[in-house]
């Protein structure tokens, strides 16, 4: 069994694989339904996931130009979500530029596939920045150097750079022009940010291609041997390794990305591509 022809690579299916190739298998070669709960505390672990979702949709509102206002005057019954909210307003869109394009998919060709991203936010000036906006709920603020490891941050920079010439007056956007900054909501709206160079996205290309190559001849897909990455994984009791790990341990914003990615790229993806 393989992938299938049409699968579109994506951030968080790569993650997945440098994270646990058998995690990738169970999941996007196999199609296996998740067996085992992600955390100890289900019902609070749901509450969290509701909370972000409403959290990107309220920033969504607001781009497409919903009133503030009105938007924090919905804000009553969840007194956390209205901080994310206020932090959100007061620095989430400092200084980026005025053309601004929410909930936006961009694909490009990578060593015979499709690469996929869908960002929260772009902020673009034709001719200047073009920056990557990713919202984060999350009650820990990852290191810099953690960050700069992503799939998230090497996709999200390298699928705009080269696919990203339609929303910069039909002009190639050169990698140094581009930035990408995680927006830490939960963190009074702290920034971690990441330039772009063409030395970095030559790099970037040579890496993703070469793990696009790899997936697409693998004949095995074993399991990592980090098992502390199996806490929170959905397929651990397929693998026999251990018991759900603590809600408070869990990273949220990871989860929170992953699954919005699956659900949009399964069943609208393209609607929302941009060519």
């Amino acid at each position: 069994m393989s992938l299938s022809a049409d699968f579109a690579f994506t951030q968080g299916s790569l993650q997945d694989y440098v994270d646990c190739p058998r995690r990738f298998e169970l999941r996007f070669i196999k199609r296996m339904r998740y067996p085992a709960l992600e955390v100890q505390e289900p019902l609070q672990f749901e509450k969290r996931m509701r909370q972000g979702a409403r959290f990107h949709k309220l920033v969504q509102q607001h781009l497409l130009g919903v009133p503030a206002e009105a938007l924090s005057a919905s804000l009553a019954d969840d007194e956390e979500l209205a901080r994310w909210w206020a932090n959100y307003l007061a620095r989430g869109l400092t200084d980026l530029p005025a053309q601004r394009h929410s909930e936006i998919t961009l694909q490009t060709q990578l060593a015979g596939r499709r690469l996929v991203a869908k960002y929260d936010l772009l902020a673009l000036a034709p001719g200047g920045q073009a920056v990557i906006v990713d919202w984060k709920t999350g009650a820990r603020l990852p290191s810099q150097a953690y960050l700069r490891g992503r799939m998230q941050t090497i996709v999200y920079r390298y699928v705009l750079a080269q696919a990203g010439a339609h929303l910069y007056a039909g002009e190639g956007i050169p990698p140094e022009r581009i930035r990408m900054d995680y927006v830490y909501v939960a963190q009074g709206g702290e920034r971690v940010s990441f330039e772009y160079s063409a030395a970095e996205m030559s790099e970037d290309e040579t890496l993703l291609s070469e793990m696009v190559a790899a997936i697409d001849r693998a004949e095995a897909f074993p399991l990592t041997d980090e098992e502390r990455r199996c806490r929170f994984c959905s397929y651990r009791s397929l693998c026999d390794r251990g018991e759900a790990g603590r809600l408070e341990d869990f990273d949220v914003d990871e989860y929170e990305d992953d699954e919005e990615e699956a659900f949009t790229l399964d069943f609208d993806q393209i609607a929302e591509i941009e060519f």
